[in-house]
């Protein structure tokens, strides 16, 4: 068995820098959408993707791959946001075990009404604190974390995107 790959004491502050700042950067913002408009930061990344979608509409499995979350989870908040009116599950055309999921006309309210005070929490957090050079270096560094991740044919929890079987 090869010996693990110990972080040095460098790499160790950066990467627990990493997640602290992760976190109080989704806290902020977390804190955003429920004190101001009732609504989760799951919630509020659903909508976006079905306002960016065509016909305000995906597949549960499309939706899935985009937020980069597991069947379980994508169904349950689904689930959760259709009792609070915000979207709506319809059987896919075409595929009788196809579920499709819809952005409410109540959903794309809620939704920019929270649009301004969320990109002004992200500003706040983020962009406020880094200069364009400091975009370039960390557009950089997150694109090929993410893409080393995320190549082709790389696993999603456990199988590809294409194989999860995401839907319904």
């Amino acid at each position: 068995m090869t010996e693990p790959r110990w972080l040095t004491d460098d790499e160790q502050h950066l990467w627990r820098l990493l997640l602290d700042a992760e976190r109080a950067a989704n806290r902020c913002i977390e804190e955003t959408l429920q004190s101001g408009h009732q609504i989760t930061a799951p919630e509020f990344s659903v909508l976006v993707a079905l306002s960016e979608a065509e016909d305000r509409m995906l597949r549960l499995r499309d939706l899935c791959c985009q937020l980069r979350w597991d069947r379980s989870r994508t169904s349950h908040q689904v689930t959760r946001m259709e009792r609070r009116g915000l979207v709506e599950k319809c059987k896919c055309e075409g595929d009788a075990r196809g579920v499709e999921v819809k952005l409410t006309e109540d959903g794309m309210r809620r939704l920019e009404a929270a649009a301004p005070d969320h990109v002004e929490s992200v500003r706040r957090v983020i962009f406020d604190n880094i200069d364009d050079q400091d975009i370039d270096v960390l557009t950089r560094f997150f694109t090929r974390v993410r893409d080393s991740y995320t190549r082709p044919g790389a696993p999603v929890r456990g199988k590809t995107c294409e194989e999860k079987d995401c839907a319904e």
